[in-house]
């Protein structure tokens, strides 16, 4: 089977595989009185789910892993300029979160205060260092590798695209699509897939640690706003405890203060989003200088690695001894993204 069809596959499967393991425990918890599944184990079983297809999938192309997925040793400057990437990164993460709030919620508001009963050290492990290994290893390490061999630069915003659409929500999607495109993108800056690996942890452990320091304080404002993860409720709430903090709402009603702070809403969010997408294009600058850099210290050309030629072992033979091209779109790709889709239209709908 063709390199990019077997790689659809593999994504194909680890989706149904998931599926399969959502639609049991849903079952075990409605027709099984006083089942209960942690926290843990919930955060475990998205890449334990990854495991076994890797294996069979390798085992099926005759691969070893290692190989396939580019685990090659790095520079020491190449990861101090991935941390630097992720670093100058987060403001357009922040970005992309803060618009896609403006329509759905934050898909992880609720996850969060459970990562913290965990401890750092379990949850670390659980959302920082497995989920780098696993992701990277099927988005970066097999589906990009595999377009690589096609078309280098439309693999890298695909792998991205499929990466986005991974996390089955309209909140994660659009920050988890920069961040594949940038991590791509380093992956072929340094020719490893340790980069990547690093990138990744670093964002998701500084975002768990992050967690741990503010879970305290953010945990009144939570319950004051009644669990409400949009971005205009959290504005409004953070809003009325400052006027009440200066004593500006004692003299008024209930519905004068919602009034004023439904009034004050649209300019705050302006204000907020207007100062970010500025912080956001210089911090996009800095990146993309960044990724540039990390290309020259290895000695590797972006323009000659990104728009290079198909090799000639990604084309295959046809019927009749013809030669065809190795698709990137194929049905098992656009099954997936249907799929996607519509679980993402579904979790908005919520």
């Amino acid at each position: 089977m063709k390199k990019i069809s077997s790689a659809h596959v593999l994504l194909l499967v680890i989706t149904a595989f998931q599926l399969v393991v959502s639609l049991g425990l849903s079952l075990l918890l409605a027709f099984v009185p006083g089942f209960y599944l942690p926290m843990w184990l919930q955060l475990l079983l998205s890449p334990l789910t990854m495991v076994i297809p890797f294996a069979i999938y390798c085992i099926w192309t005759r691969s070893n892993p290692l190989t396939l997925i580019r685990f090659k040793k790095v520079k020491p400057l190449s990861i101090v300029l991935a941390v630097l990437v992720m670093v100058f990164a987060y403001p357009v993460i922040i970005l992309l979160n803060l618009l896609s709030m403006l329509f759905v919620d934050n898909a992880m508001a609720n996850v969060l205060p459970s990562v913290v009963e965990m401890g750092i050290i379990p949850a670390l492990l659980l959302m920082a260092v497995i989920p780098a290994v696993m992701e990277e290893t099927i988005f970066r390490g097999c589906l990009y590798n595999a377009y690589s061999r096609v078309r280098p630069l439309a693999g890298v915003f695909l792998s991205a695209l499929l990466f986005g659409l991974m996390h089955m929500n309209f909140n994660q999607m659009p920050y988890a699509f920069f961040l594949g495109v940038i991590m791509a993108l380093m992956l072929e800056a340094t020719d490893s897939i340790v980069i990547p690996m690093i990138m990744h942890f670093s964002l998701n452990g500084f975002t768990t640690v992050l967690s741990f320091l503010t879970m305290g304080a953010s945990q009144g404002m939570a319950a004051a706003s009644s669990g409400s993860t949009s971005l205009t409720d959290a504005i409004s709430q953070a809003y009325k405890e400052v006027m009440a903090q200066e004593g500006l709402s004692q003299s008024m009603s209930s519905a004068q203060v919602d009034a004023l702070v439904a009034d004050m809403v649209p300019t705050m969010l302006g204000v907020v989003i207007g100062i970010l997408v500025v912080v956001a294009l210089v911090a996009l600058i800095v990146v993309l200088a960044l990724i540039y850099a990390a290309f020259a210290i290895n000695g590797r050309s972006p323009k000659e690695i990104l728009l290079a030629r198909p090799q000639a072992d990604a084309y295959v033979k046809g019927l009749g001894g013809k030669m065809r091209k190795n698709r990137m779109i194929d049905i098992p790709v656009i099954v997936f993204i249907i799929y996607a889709l519509e679980e993402c239209i579904r979790s908005a709908l919520m």
